[in-house]
């Protein structure tokens, strides 16, 4: 993990001088529901270019690593998910030292199974969304808080799609 968690940070800054904003996210789940017990995080790397960027809106790009386990079930315990996507944040207003948003996400993702827990989820491929509220925060706006939910499913492209759910994770992001 320290080794992923690494690599991001090495590419975000490599990154900064190409696009006006990007940073790093971690992930953690607060409430699972499908499969239930699951646990686990997730780290991404986001940039956002200056062109996509209005008064109240933006558009970044996400790429991330999130991996996922559960000790309920004797096989099957784990996954790994490579994801990348668009995401549009809407700010409510702008504050000098705290920025309200909502974020909204769909996005293409690998699973490195097509099984976790008791869950078939048929194919490799799936897509990533998510929603969720959040904000700014400080001087600089550098940290941003926000908690969302997130949901993995191939959009029945396989006759399995059992799909997997967290309705409440909580993200800690950060910006060079």
């Amino acid at each position: 993990m320290l080794f992923r968690l690494f690599a991001l940070l090495l590419i975000g800054l490599f990154c900064r001088a190409v696009y006006a904003d990007t940073g790093i996210a971690l992930t953690y789940p607060l409430i699972p529901k499908d499969p239930s017990h699951l646990k686990g995080y997730r780290g991404a790397l986001w940039y956002q270019p200056d062109r996509l960027a209005w008064q109240h809106a933006k558009i970044y790009f996400d790429i991330s690593f999130g991996h996922w386990w559960t000790n309920e079930y004797p096989t099957n315990r784990e996954i790994n998910i490579y994801s990348i996507a668009p995401t549009l944040r809407y700010y409510f207003i702008q504050h000098p030292f705290m920025s309200p948003f909502f974020d909204l996400s769909i996005g293409a993702s690998y699973l490195t199974r097509t099984r976790i827990a008791d869950r078939n989820l048929g194919i490799h491929f799936s897509f990533q969304d998510q929603m969720g509220v959040g904000a700014t925060l400080g001087k600089d706006q550098r940290l941003s808080v926000s908690l969302s939910a997130i949901h993995y499913s191939n959009c029945s492209m396989s006759s399995s799609n059992a799909g997997i759910t967290v309705p409440l994770l909580i993200n800690l992001w950060y910006k060079f």
